[in-house]
């Protein structure tokens, strides 16, 4: 055997053979929906049927009603601390979207819109919870879909808080997940991620890393690796579908726009194109904060929150 063709098959060993040889000794992370159910639910968690598909959402706390919607790879419980000190003032829904946290996504069609899903999603809660007058606050992906609900119902959203919310120039975002469009990448995630991966994407958001809990990082990659959660995801990353941007001018209603002074998702000069498009807007930034505020900063979210909620009362 030559020395090159040595060569080659070692090259074929170490890109191929290893690999899949690391994979097959992985354990299987992936959590069954029945034992998540039990395990991931709230004593305020409630549970209904939308489009034959089985979606969650809490419901907890008196007085004007505030909806929560969590971001891409998120679950209700990333509002917990906020809810926690929010609620005796609001009645506070945090909802899980659909294939997302203890949300079942419906069965997928070929030429699936998911944005389009969960704006008719919002549609869904805001008729069925009776929520004929609204605040919401969103994050990132639940930014989105806040802005978006507040454009598709300015008679029922009256204020809206978005935390470094998701719109402009998506499509590099996307463009960071191109990997995923190769079988043998997504085969990785089969048996589910890795709580290593959870701490990094955790990392990623915040600013303040000794403020990362241990348990919440486990409970991030628990919602992670509910069964199904992860197709949906990586369907949804590679969709190419982005929000129309030109929603966010329709937005009539109040608007307070949050931004972690540090965020590494989605910088921090896309807060001033949102208080460009969303006239009379509001802006404050937070001072050594990433791209989640109510996690990392949830009182000063509180704060900025409820006096933004009281204005012109």
């Amino acid at each position: 055997m030559s020395k090159s063709l040595r060569l080659f098959l070692l090259f074929l060993i170490t890109i191929f053979l290893i690999p899949l040889t690391v994979f097959l000794l992985l354990p299987d992370h992936i959590i069954p929906k029945d034992a998540a159910k039990r395990m991931l639910s709230s004593p305020a968690s409630h549970f209904i049927n939308w489009r034959g598909a089985e979606v969650h959402y809490t419901d907890e706390g008196t007085g004007m009603p505030v909806l929560m919607i969590h971001g891409f790879g998120g679950a209700y419980t990333n509002f917990s601390k906020l809810a926690d000190i929010m609620k005796s003032d609001y009645r506070v829904i945090r909802i899980d979207l659909p294939g997302f946290g203890l949300s079942d996504f419906p069965k997928v069609k070929t030429d699936e819109n998911y944005l389009q899903d969960y704006r008719e999603y919002i549609t869904f809660m805001l008729d069925t919870l009776h929520l004929d007058s609204v605040y919401v606050i969103g994050n990132s992906l639940g930014g989105a879909v806040t802005w978006m609900a507040a454009a598709d119902h300015p008679d029922k959203v009256k204020k809206i808080v978005l935390l470094d919310p998701a719109g402009y120039d998506s499509e590099k975002v996307a463009g960071k997940l191109a990997m995923f469009k190769f079988k043998s990448v997504r085969g990785m995630f089969d048996k589910g991620m890795p709580l290593f991966m959870s701490r990094q994407g955790m990392e990623k958001g915040y600013f303040k890393d000794e403020q990362i809990e241990d348990s919440v990082v486990a409970l991030n990659n628990q919602f992670t690796n509910r069964q199904g959660n992860i197709t949906h995801m990586l369907n949804l990353a590679l969709s190419q579908q982005f929000p129309d941007t030109a929603m966010i001018q329709k937005v009539q209603c109040p608007a307070l726009i949050v931004w972690g002074k540090e965020d590494e998702i989605i910088p921090l000069s896309h807060c001033e194109r949102f208080h460009r498009d969303i006239k009379g807007s509001q802006v404050a930034i937070i001072e050594q904060c990433g791209h989640c505020p109510m996690m990392e900063e949830p009182q000063k979210t509180k704060e900025l929150s409820e006096k933004f909620f009281k204005e012109g009362m």
